[in-house]
């Protein structure tokens, strides 16, 4: 019979042969893999090195000048109190703080990076009256004013406990008659209690974030160097140098190519320093008082510094069955014009009014805001702005603005929003020899349908 597999034999016949040189060879290959060192397996990088995590922008914590006795009270009063009311507290307290900035760390990275922005969009209706002596009025007109702000944040915690982060914001504003704005409206560098670079003026207080006219409008931005001092735990002291030169005036970019008008928040002629300004503020409970002074270099030919306060207070609490707020400042200042009024006077007075002209003025507004449901809001502000121009061989010139103001917001979810705003502005400019541009002064009454989206 033929062999099926004729290479069966051989192997057979072979196999007692090569069984000795088999077991031989083994023990020598187990031998020097024993002497040999172990092979090492490529490095598996660590999971939080693979993988982006989650996290929030760490703001620098200061140990309160002067916590003793208070820490003292908080603490008799927590032992005073049951559980209960402890997690009553907690809970109560949690409801008021703002939410942390969430971000995420990148691998690699121990630095905590956060980007953020929001995108509005509306209709808007302007109609215009001026005086008989007046320019004539513009006509009035439809337009569907657009812009995206947005802000990269950054945070890192070195192993001494110093934290280190910085920020950068600017906002895109859709062109208006041909013209478009790009401004810079926070640009700074934080170093445990210092801010250095480009943010809003610690003099200021009431910013209009529940108007969107004046989300629209650039922020008082400064150039500044800034520390902040916890006192207590409701008291912080703020020192800081400002340079209101680089704030808006040179941090904003036109789409049109014209050149910038003259800007009052310049320098001009024989002023080289930066501003002073010292504020104090409180926050307790419902309560938040800002309280703060600003000095300037005297201005050629003034005797004098120029100089401003402020003083404004916030108070929120339950009324009805529902969250209310209201907001009361009123500033004044001589040769200080800058640091008076909302950002939307500032913006006229800036049009109008040059960095070495003397002045003397007073700004006051009250605003209001109700939660009436979870998704329902709405809000109102009055305000006045007068300034005096006390140009040498003319009569005294004068500068009024009148505002009234109100909105109604819808929130569905978190994140989106709209609404419709109003807003009735007038404005009375008289000032000899200067040149008024046409819709400045006189009545102006805006209308705006609004959608906004932040994320």
């Amino acid at each position: 019979m033929t062999e099926r597999f004729p290479g069966t034999a051989l192997a057979g016949a072979v196999r007692p042969w090569l069984a000795p040189l088999s077991l031989g060879g083994l023990c020598l290959v187990l031998a020097s893999v024993a002497s040999a060192e172990p092979a090492r397996l490529p490095a598996r990088p660590p999971l939080a090195a693979t993988f982006a995590r989650a996290c929030t922008i760490a703001l620098p914590e200061t140990q309160p000048l002067f916590a003793g006795k208070e820490a003292e009270a908080a603490d008799e009063d927590e032992n005073s109190s049951d559980d209960d009311s402890d997690d009553a507290d907690d809970d109560d307290a949690d409801d008021d703080e703002a939410p942390p900035e969430r971000g995420l760390i990148l691998p690699g990275s121990g630095t905590c990076l956060s980007i953020t922005g929001t995108v509005s969009a509306g209709l808007q209706r302007d109609s215009f009256k001026v005086s008989r002596n007046g320019p004539p009025a513009p006509p009035a007109t439809t337009s569907f004013p657009t812009s995206a702000a947005f802000r990269i944040a950054t945070s890192h915690q070195l192993a001494s406990g110093l934290v280190v982060g910085s920020a950068f914001g600017f906002t895109l504003n859709s062109p208006i008659n041909g013209v478009g704005e790009t401004t810079v409206d926070e640009a700074t560098i934080l170093i445990g209690p210092w801010t250095f670079g480009l943010d809003t003026s610690r003099f200021s207080f009431w910013t209009g974030d529940d108007f969107i006219f004046s989300t629209r409008a650039p922020s008082r931005t400064v150039g500044l160097i800034a520390l902040e001092l916890p006192l207590t735990a409701s008291w912080t002291a703020t020192l800081s140098l400002e340079d209101t030169a680089l704030g808006n005036g040179s941090a904003t970019s036109t789409t049109s190519g014209a050149p910038a008008p003259p800007s009052l928040t310049s320098l001009g002629p024989g002023r080289s320093f930066p501003d002073g300004v010292a504020r104090l503020v409180y926050e307790s409970g419902a309560w938040t008082v800002h309280g703060a002074l600003a000095l300037r270099e005297a201005p050629s030919g003034a005797a004098r510094p120029g100089r401003a306060g402020i003083l404004g207070a916030t108070y929120e609490s339950e009324l009805f069955g529902a969250t209310s707020s209201l907001t009361a400042q009123v500033a004044a200042g001589i040769d200080a014009a800058p640091y008076i009024g909302s950002q939307l006077d500032g913006r006229l007075v800036n049009r109008v009014l040059f960095g070495t002209d003397p002045t003397r003025g007073f700004s006051a507004l009250v605003s209001t805001k109700r939660e009436w449901t979870d998704e329902i809001a709405t809000n109102a502000f009055i305000s006045r702005y007068w300034l005096e121009v006390p140009l040498a061989g003319q009569a005294k010139g004068e500068i009024r603005i009148d505002r009234v103001a109100a909105n109604i917001v819808w929130t569905p979810v978190e994140g989106f929003k709209a609404g419709i705003e109003t807003s009735i502005a007038w404005a009375k400019i008289a000032i000899a020899g200067r040149d008024i541009q046409a819709g400045l002064a006189g009545r102006q009454i805006s209308t705006q349908l609004f959608l906004e989206r932040s994320f």
